[in-house]
Protein backbone atom coordinates (compact mmCIF):
# COMPACT_ATOMS: atom_id res chain seq x y z
CA UNK A 1 0.00 0.00 0.00
CA UNK A 2 1.16 3.21 -0.88
CA UNK A 3 2.27 6.04 1.20
CA UNK A 4 -0.41 8.38 -0.43
CA UNK A 5 -3.24 5.85 -0.08
CA UNK A 6 -2.11 5.75 3.95
CA UNK A 7 -2.14 9.40 3.93
CA UNK A 8 -5.83 9.77 2.30
CA UNK A 9 -7.13 7.08 4.50
CA UNK A 10 -5.80 9.12 7.02
CA UNK A 11 -7.01 12.50 6.65
CA UNK A 12 -10.67 10.52 5.87
CA UNK A 13 -10.44 8.99 9.37
CA UNK A 14 -9.44 12.93 10.81
CA UNK A 15 -12.48 14.31 8.50
CA UNK A 16 -14.54 11.37 10.17
CA UNK A 17 -13.47 12.04 13.60
CA UNK A 18 -13.77 15.77 13.57
CA UNK A 19 -17.61 15.18 12.29
CA UNK A 20 -18.16 12.89 14.97
CA UNK A 21 -17.29 15.59 17.25
CA UNK A 22 -19.11 18.23 16.04
CA UNK A 23 -22.29 16.33 15.83
CA UNK A 24 -21.75 15.47 20.10
CA UNK A 25 -21.35 19.08 20.76
CA UNK A 26 -24.31 20.29 18.36
CA UNK A 27 -26.31 17.38 20.23
CA UNK A 28 -25.54 18.70 23.43
CA UNK A 29 -25.76 22.03 22.31
CA UNK A 30 -29.93 21.51 21.50
CA UNK A 31 -30.03 19.88 24.31
CA UNK A 32 -28.69 22.61 26.74
CA UNK A 33 -30.74 25.08 24.92
CA UNK A 34 -34.03 23.24 25.64
CA UNK A 35 -33.15 22.67 29.29
CA UNK A 36 -32.59 26.69 29.70
CA UNK A 37 -35.48 26.83 27.91
CA UNK A 38 -37.71 24.94 30.54
CA UNK A 39 -36.55 26.71 33.47
CA UNK A 40 -37.01 29.94 31.69
CA UNK A 41 -40.35 28.62 31.73
CA UNK A 42 -40.50 28.32 35.27
CA UNK A 43 -40.49 32.38 35.62
CA UNK A 44 -43.35 32.48 34.07
CA UNK A 45 -45.07 30.81 36.97
CA UNK A 46 -43.53 32.47 39.43
CA UNK A 47 -44.57 35.65 37.89
CA UNK A 48 -48.49 34.59 37.95
CA UNK A 49 -47.85 33.37 41.34
CA UNK A 50 -46.45 37.17 42.66
CA UNK A 51 -48.93 38.81 40.49
CA UNK A 52 -52.38 36.71 41.74
CA UNK A 53 -51.13 37.22 45.29
CA UNK A 54 -50.46 41.04 44.51
CA UNK A 55 -53.62 41.52 43.20
CA UNK A 56 -55.90 39.61 45.37
CA UNK A 57 -57.29 41.46 48.39
CA UNK A 58 -54.68 40.34 51.56
CA UNK A 59 -57.34 37.88 52.72
CA UNK A 60 -57.11 35.75 49.98
CA UNK A 61 -53.46 36.59 48.76
CA UNK A 62 -52.29 32.93 50.46
CA UNK A 63 -55.06 30.98 48.27
CA UNK A 64 -53.98 32.89 45.28
CA UNK A 65 -50.45 31.60 45.93
CA UNK A 66 -50.99 28.01 46.83
CA UNK A 67 -53.42 27.27 43.53
CA UNK A 68 -50.55 28.25 41.40
CA UNK A 69 -47.86 26.01 43.44
CA UNK A 70 -50.39 23.52 43.64
CA UNK A 71 -51.06 23.80 39.51
CA UNK A 72 -47.77 22.94 38.95
CA UNK A 73 -47.74 19.71 41.54
CA UNK A 74 -50.99 18.60 39.99
CA UNK A 75 -50.27 19.64 35.38
CA UNK A 76 -47.16 18.26 35.67
CA UNK A 77 -47.35 14.23 37.06
CA UNK A 78 -51.11 14.17 34.87
CA UNK A 79 -49.01 15.12 31.88
CA UNK A 80 -46.63 12.10 32.77
CA UNK A 81 -49.26 9.53 33.02
CA UNK A 82 -51.61 10.64 30.25
CA UNK A 83 -50.86 13.73 28.49
CA UNK A 84 -47.59 12.71 26.54
CA UNK A 85 -49.50 9.83 25.78
CA UNK A 86 -52.37 11.87 24.36
CA UNK A 87 -49.91 13.63 22.07
CA UNK A 88 -48.22 10.75 20.02
CA UNK A 89 -51.47 8.89 20.01
CA UNK A 90 -54.54 11.12 19.25
CA UNK A 91 -53.10 12.82 15.55
CA UNK A 92 -56.02 11.67 13.58
CA UNK A 93 -58.57 12.59 16.41
CA UNK A 94 -60.21 11.07 19.24
CA UNK A 95 -59.29 7.37 18.45
CA UNK A 96 -55.95 6.74 19.66
CA UNK A 97 -53.46 5.45 17.01
CA UNK A 98 -51.22 4.00 19.30
CA UNK A 99 -50.48 2.79 22.89
CA UNK A 100 -47.17 1.21 23.03
CA UNK A 101 -44.39 3.96 22.66
CA UNK A 102 -46.36 6.36 24.28
CA UNK A 103 -46.90 5.18 27.95
CA UNK A 104 -45.38 6.33 30.93
CA UNK A 105 -43.70 2.80 31.49
CA UNK A 106 -42.34 2.32 28.00
CA UNK A 107 -38.54 2.83 27.08
CA UNK A 108 -38.96 5.76 25.61
CA UNK A 109 -40.08 7.69 28.81
CA UNK A 110 -37.05 5.96 31.07
CA UNK A 111 -33.43 7.12 31.13
CA UNK A 112 -31.98 6.50 27.93
CA UNK A 113 -28.42 7.93 26.88
CA UNK A 114 -28.65 7.19 23.50
CA UNK A 115 -31.96 8.99 22.98
CA UNK A 116 -32.38 12.13 25.42
CA UNK A 117 -34.45 13.99 22.73
CA UNK A 118 -37.91 12.84 24.49
CA UNK A 119 -37.04 13.67 27.70
CA UNK A 120 -35.98 17.13 26.63
CA UNK A 121 -39.17 17.69 24.56
CA UNK A 122 -41.69 16.30 27.76
CA UNK A 123 -40.55 18.61 29.77
CA UNK A 124 -40.94 21.94 27.32
CA UNK A 125 -44.78 20.37 26.89
CA UNK A 126 -45.23 19.67 30.41
CA UNK A 127 -44.24 23.35 31.01
CA UNK A 128 -46.14 24.37 28.19
CA UNK A 129 -48.97 22.61 29.77
CA UNK A 130 -48.93 23.90 32.92
CA UNK A 131 -49.21 27.18 31.46
CA UNK A 132 -52.46 26.73 30.93
CA UNK A 133 -53.07 26.16 33.98
CA UNK A 134 -51.86 29.17 35.23
CA UNK A 135 -53.46 31.66 32.69
CA UNK A 136 -56.80 29.73 33.85
CA UNK A 137 -55.73 30.45 37.56
CA UNK A 138 -54.99 34.50 36.64
CA UNK A 139 -58.84 34.98 35.74
CA UNK A 140 -60.12 33.12 38.09
CA UNK A 141 -58.65 35.37 40.92
CA UNK A 142 -60.66 35.16 44.36
CA UNK A 143 -64.10 33.64 42.29
CA UNK A 144 -63.41 30.01 42.98
CA UNK A 145 -62.69 27.63 45.40
CA UNK A 146 -58.80 25.67 45.61
CA UNK A 147 -60.32 21.94 44.79
CA UNK A 148 -62.44 23.09 42.02
CA UNK A 149 -59.77 25.21 40.47
CA UNK A 150 -57.46 22.08 41.05
CA UNK A 151 -60.03 20.02 38.91
CA UNK A 152 -60.11 22.06 36.02
CA UNK A 153 -56.89 22.88 36.02
CA UNK A 154 -55.75 19.23 35.96
CA UNK A 155 -58.37 19.04 32.94
CA UNK A 156 -57.04 22.19 30.75
CA UNK A 157 -53.32 21.54 31.37
CA UNK A 158 -53.36 17.23 31.38
CA UNK A 159 -55.70 16.62 28.90
CA UNK A 160 -57.41 19.26 27.00
CA UNK A 161 -54.73 21.26 25.34
CA UNK A 162 -52.08 18.06 24.25
CA UNK A 163 -55.22 17.19 21.87
CA UNK A 164 -55.12 19.94 20.36
CA UNK A 165 -50.78 20.08 20.27
CA UNK A 166 -51.61 16.74 18.41
CA UNK A 167 -53.89 17.79 16.32
CA UNK A 168 -51.69 20.74 15.40
CA UNK A 169 -48.27 20.20 16.46
CA UNK A 170 -46.88 16.68 15.54
CA UNK A 171 -46.05 16.26 12.40
CA UNK A 172 -48.72 13.41 11.71
CA UNK A 173 -51.78 16.27 13.25
CA UNK A 174 -54.77 15.97 10.68
CA UNK A 175 -55.10 19.60 11.32
CA UNK A 176 -51.36 20.25 9.85
CA UNK A 177 -51.66 17.24 6.82
CA UNK A 178 -54.95 18.17 5.95
CA UNK A 179 -55.95 22.24 6.69
CA UNK A 180 -51.99 23.13 6.80
CA UNK A 181 -52.41 24.51 10.44
CA UNK A 182 -49.19 26.87 11.32
CA UNK A 183 -49.13 28.74 14.40
CA UNK A 184 -46.44 31.16 16.07
CA UNK A 185 -45.44 31.10 19.38
CA UNK A 186 -48.09 28.45 20.60
CA UNK A 187 -50.69 31.22 20.20
CA UNK A 188 -53.35 28.58 19.23
CA UNK A 189 -52.38 25.42 20.79
CA UNK A 190 -51.76 26.70 24.17
CA UNK A 191 -52.95 29.98 24.54
CA UNK A 192 -56.11 30.32 22.23
CA UNK A 193 -57.36 26.93 23.57
CA UNK A 194 -56.48 27.85 27.30
CA UNK A 195 -57.93 31.38 26.34
CA UNK A 196 -61.19 29.83 25.45
CA UNK A 197 -61.36 27.10 28.20
CA UNK A 198 -60.98 29.87 30.88
CA UNK A 199 -63.79 31.61 28.60
CA UNK A 200 -66.54 29.18 29.86
CA UNK A 201 -65.57 28.63 33.11
CA UNK A 202 -66.02 32.53 33.54
CA UNK A 203 -69.44 32.33 32.22
CA UNK A 204 -70.28 30.08 34.57
CA UNK A 205 -68.77 31.23 37.80
CA UNK A 206 -69.81 35.16 37.31
CA UNK A 207 -68.03 37.75 38.71
CA UNK A 208 -66.22 38.27 41.93
CA UNK A 209 -68.45 38.99 44.92
CA UNK A 210 -68.99 42.38 45.56
CA UNK A 211 -67.93 43.51 41.92
CA UNK A 212 -71.22 44.82 41.16
CA UNK A 213 -73.64 46.92 43.74
CA UNK A 214 -77.28 47.53 42.34
CA UNK A 215 -75.64 46.91 38.78
CA UNK A 216 -72.44 49.66 38.91
CA UNK A 217 -69.04 47.73 39.26
CA UNK A 218 -66.95 48.74 42.48
CA UNK A 219 -63.25 48.72 41.93
CA UNK A 220 -61.70 46.05 44.04
CA UNK A 221 -57.96 47.52 44.89
CA UNK A 222 -54.95 44.75 44.76
CA UNK A 223 -53.74 44.40 48.35
CA UNK A 224 -49.80 44.96 46.65
CA UNK A 225 -49.39 46.70 43.48
CA UNK A 226 -45.35 46.82 43.35
CA UNK A 227 -45.43 42.77 43.73
CA UNK A 228 -48.52 42.70 40.89
CA UNK A 229 -45.56 44.41 38.33
CA UNK A 230 -42.78 41.99 39.88
CA UNK A 231 -44.96 39.62 38.56
CA UNK A 232 -45.89 40.56 35.37
CA UNK A 233 -42.23 41.29 34.49
CA UNK A 234 -41.42 37.98 36.02
CA UNK A 235 -44.13 36.57 33.15
CA UNK A 236 -42.43 38.82 30.68
CA UNK A 237 -38.99 37.59 31.51
CA UNK A 238 -40.13 34.09 31.49
CA UNK A 239 -41.65 34.17 28.02
CA UNK A 240 -38.39 34.00 26.52
CA UNK A 241 -37.78 30.46 27.43
CA UNK A 242 -41.17 29.79 26.18
CA UNK A 243 -40.82 31.66 22.67
CA UNK A 244 -37.06 29.51 22.42
CA UNK A 245 -39.19 26.16 23.55
CA UNK A 246 -41.03 26.59 19.99
CA UNK A 247 -38.29 27.05 17.65
CA UNK A 248 -35.18 24.05 16.74
CA UNK A 249 -31.89 24.59 15.18
CA UNK A 250 -31.66 22.21 12.64
CA UNK A 251 -27.85 21.15 11.05
CA UNK A 252 -26.73 21.69 7.00
CA UNK A 253 -28.01 25.41 6.18
CA UNK A 254 -31.23 25.40 7.50
CA UNK A 255 -30.12 26.93 10.76
CA UNK A 256 -33.47 28.06 12.85
CA UNK A 257 -36.24 26.76 12.23
CA UNK A 258 -40.30 26.85 13.65
CA UNK A 259 -41.39 23.21 14.48
CA UNK A 260 -42.96 23.83 10.92
CA UNK A 261 -39.16 23.41 9.77
CA UNK A 262 -40.28 27.00 8.29
CA UNK A 263 -36.84 29.49 8.58
CA UNK A 264 -37.00 31.28 11.07
CA UNK A 265 -34.27 34.24 13.52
Amino acid sequence: MSTETLTLESLSAIVQSQQAVLDMHQSMNMEVFYWWCTALMLMIHAGFLAYEMGASRGKNALAAGIKNILALAMIIPVFYLVGWWIYLSFTTGFIPTSVSEALPWSTSMGPKLDEMGTGIFWAAFALFGATTGSILSGAVIERIRVSAFLILTVLVGGVVWILGASWGWHPEGWLLTKWGYHDVGASGVVHAIAGFFTLGVLINLGPRKGKFIKGIAQTIAPHSLPMTLIGLMMIIFGFFGFLGGCIIFNTGETGWTTIYNTPTN
